[in-house]
């Protein structure tokens, strides 16, 4: 037989395999007994073995567990994305429709946030837990015992509190029908003040000013050290100190938060003065950080206030003809020539190393990025700020899309929901479980040198209380004062480091508004912005220049070609070392 040959039956056998192996996307079990589960996460987002940090593989443990429970070898087939909006698209790319119509798609397990998942549920992606409601109304996960028993109750009210609808079928189903929480945090500031200051002769920080004239009063400069407003990045102190996120909505929220910002304060001050119920703050200010192209009246007529705070809300937001989109272009365009540069991940680095002094990020890498400055750094401390205008409060789960292997895949989140998973999880990416049982209690305990015992507190210099009562929900009472709060004490060393990064105050939490998903029209918008604002500062010279060039070269290589047709050459001289070398002849 002859090698082509060979090779075209080769190559058709492999085709064969790859279309099998593609039929079996979803889960299932194959024909070699093998059964498989596709797992789409976002990059260094679970947990691997580490002596160190003595964390563990968690993908390859649950492999073990899972094939002693099934009986038969499983396999994770388990990748990753960027970006949220990376992986929505890939799951278009791979969808697939069956005979009624619905369509499935090429993974069991997708982890996406909080506005994605809203999405997801609006356009029939999803498949539904298997679970139940009890007594009080609350989702009950039926193959997700783990959750059930060790999840913060915090996390469970919010996923049990929010709605969303169906387009496709017209239902209106809870989060936590589609949804369990795997990972959650805020979004806020990691600074340097040290870096801050070598960077800015007037700045002392010890004092915050040093002798002589500076533009900024004692309270002013505060802000800049302490990185508690969002319009640290803006400012001249920040001039190339500073990255942000090559995100859309992560990046919007931040300029919100910064061309609203003493609208946020003041309604701040209003719910912190009782003229607003935290209900109906929140819902507000969820408007806002969410808006794009609609006014905010409009916005604010659909909340269902009473007409007197509908006329407050009037006074802070008049009318205006300009678009929230509109107004937020123009500030980023003006931030894109004061920053570093755009970041996903490498801001992490650049703060660690002391090559910048600000860094808009995630909570999680906020801890992580602490953690490298504590370990690798020359001694200058990092921090991280939620700032005092509010902020995003996010939330990423696993949900299962259209096809999915629903058995195989709720056995995973299962198994990930045990306290054992969430801790090496937290210890290896720095970002915080749902899970909030003893064990993790403990952990949080050891890490930070925490007390739960006034006395002890008072003996050893824990002179902060904070009051997780919020968040721990589910622990023994032995950690619990005799009217049931839940207060740690801590070092007043710790506050705006680790433990207030991946555990906030409530204080803190009650000023973030969630990200909410946005219809076709607004993303269009959105999208439109950030074209702009990323490459529309290109001059109309550079241009014009561009294509001229380009012109030129094809024109070039266009006469060149028809020359050689017609036999016209050209030949190059001989190189010249101080003194003339003699060319070879060339046939």
């Amino acid at each position: 037989m002859k090698t082509s040959v060979k090779r075209l039956i080769a190559s058709v056998f492999a085709v064969v395999l790859c279309i099998s192996s593609f039929a079996s996307c979803g889960g299932g079990i194959e024909d070699s007994g093998v059964l498989e589960l596709n797992v789409y996460n976002a990059e260094e987002y679970i947990s691997e073995f580490d002596a160190e940090w003595e964390t563990f593989d968690i993908i390859k443990k649950f492999e073990e567990v899972a094939t002693e429970k099934f009986g038969k070898k499983v396999k994770v087939n388990y990748s990753t994305f960027g970006t949220i909006e990376n992986m929505y698209n890939e799951l278009q790319l791979t969808k697939k429709k069956g005979k009624n119509g619905e369509y499935t798609y090429a993974y069991d397990l997708v982890c996406p946030s909080d506005y994605m998942i809203q999405r997801m549920i609006n356009e029939n992606m999803l498949e539904t837990y298997d679970a139940s409601e009890n007594q009080d109304g609350e989702i009950v996960y039926d193959k997700v015992d783990n959750y059930n028993g060790y999840a913060s109750g915090f996390i469970k009210d919010l996923f049990n509190s929010k709605e969303e609808e169906n387009y496709v079928t017209g239902s209106v189903k809870k989060w936590a029908e589609y949804a369990v929480c795997y990972m959650w945090g805020t979004m806020g500031f990691i600074y340097n003040p040290v870096k801050l200051a070598e960077t800015n002769a007037d700045i002392d920080i010890n004092g915050l000013l040093k002798d002589g004239e500076i533009a900024l009063t004692g309270n002013e400069l505060e802000e800049y050290v302490n990185a508690n407003t969002w319009a640290l990045p803006w400012q001249a102190y920040y001039k190339n100190l500073g990255t942000i996120k090559d995100s859309i909505r992560d990046t919007y929220a931040l300029a919100v938060g910064k061309v609203y910002g003493e609208k946020l304060l003041e309604l701040r001050r209003l719910w912190e003065n009782g003229e607003l119920t935290h209900d109906e703050y929140q819902k507000i200010i969820i408007k806002v950080f969410n808006n794009v192209n609609t006014p905010l009246s409009e916005e604010f007529a659909t909340l269902g206030l009473p007409a007197d705070k509908l006329t407050l809300l009037a006074k802070i937001f008049p009318d205006t003809e300009t678009k929230t989109v509109d107004i937020v272009s123009e500030s980023l365009k003006d931030l894109k020539h004061n920053v570093y540069g755009f970041e996903v991940d490498s801001g992490k680095k650049d703060m660690a190393a002391g090559k910048i002094a600000i860094n808009f990020a995630w909570s999680g890498d906020a801890a992580y990025t602490l953690d490298t400055a504590d370990e690798y750094s020359d001694g200058a401390q990092l921090y991280y700020s939620v700032p005092k205008e509010g902020s995003n409060i996010w939330f990423d789960a696993w949900v299962m899309p259209k096809g999915a292997n629903k058995e195989l895949a709720q056995f995973f989140v299962n198994f990930i929901s045990s306290p054992e998973c969430a801790i090496s999880n937290m210890d290896y990416i720095g970002y915080v479980s749902p899970i909030s049982g003893d064990e993790v209690f403990e952990r949080l305990l050891d890490t930070y040198e925490l007390t739960t015992d006034p006395a002890e507190a008072e003996a050893n210099g824990l002179t902060y209380a904070i009051d997780y009562s919020y968040y721990f929900t589910n622990i023994s009472d032995d950690y619990k004062t005799e009217d049931g709060k839940v207060i740690v004490y801590s070092a007043p060393e710790n506050i705006g480091r680790q433990l207030t990064t991946q555990y906030p105050e409530k204080s803190t939490v009650d000023r973030c508004a969630l990200m909410t998903t946005l219809s076709k029209g607004e993303l269009k918008d959105l999208n439109k912005m950030w074209s702009d604002v990323k490459v529309g500062d290109i001059s109309t010279a550079f241009l014009i220049t561009v294509p001229v060039i380009i012109g030129v070269v094809l024109l070039f290589f266009a006469v060149y070609s028809i020359l050689k047709k017609r036999g016209i050459t050209f030949k190059r001289k001989p190189k010249v070392y101080g003194q003339l070398i003699k060319s070879e002849r060339i046939r």
